[in-house]
């Protein structure tokens, strides 16, 4: 029978993995765009980006600020912008994942508060290695006002919110 002396350095030793393992993931350019008023999808966008040997694959995100948070790539089919779901993106050795307007992105789906241009949101990006084991990582990034250049691409992200495909 174990004791309490013999599970906790197993315990510590296993939290200590998890903690190390995102800590070698390094996150820029984290950001997401401030919506319309009523709106109740946002857009994140930000790069990852892996400087170890070992890949990597995000396998989910939450946030306190959001009700859920999906993975979308924006492809161009017949003329059209259509969002298709991710449900998990690789990070390999070395690489880096980039999320950005008009490619792959976050969608940031019913805020629990308005968020307005100046705010920071909270997200943890959830992970698992090539050996499965499990790490997370929280970051916060501020929320930025649409300039000129990414109006449109908000438009399409909002507008083809309503046809995922799974």
């Amino acid at each position: 029978m174990m004791t309490l002396t013999k599970i906790f350095p197993l315990v510590f030793l296993l939290m200590m993995t998890t903690i190390n393992a995102a800590d070698k993931l390094h996150v820029h350019d984290a950001w997401a765009r401030e919506a319309p008023p009523g709106t109740s999808v946002m857009a994140a966008y930000l790069t990852l980006k892996n400087p170890s040997t070992k890949g990597y694959t995000l396998t989910r995100l939450s946030s306190p600020d959001f009700k859920r948070i999906e993975m979308h790539r924006t492809e161009q089919h017949d003329g059209m912008s259509k969002m298709l779901s991710v449900p998990q993106v690789t990070l390999s050795s070395k690489g880096n994942v980039v999320f950005h307007p008009g490619g792959m992105h976050l969608m940031l789906i019913n805020p629990k508060k308005p968020l307005k241009a100046g705010d920071n949101i909270t997200l943890t990006l959830f992970f698992s290695d090539e050996h499965s084991t499990k790490s997370s990582l929280e970051i916060s990034l501020p929320v930025k006002k649409a300039t000129a250049n990414t109006r449109h691409t908000l438009h399409n992200e909002q507008h083809d919110s309503h046809s995922h495909q799974y």
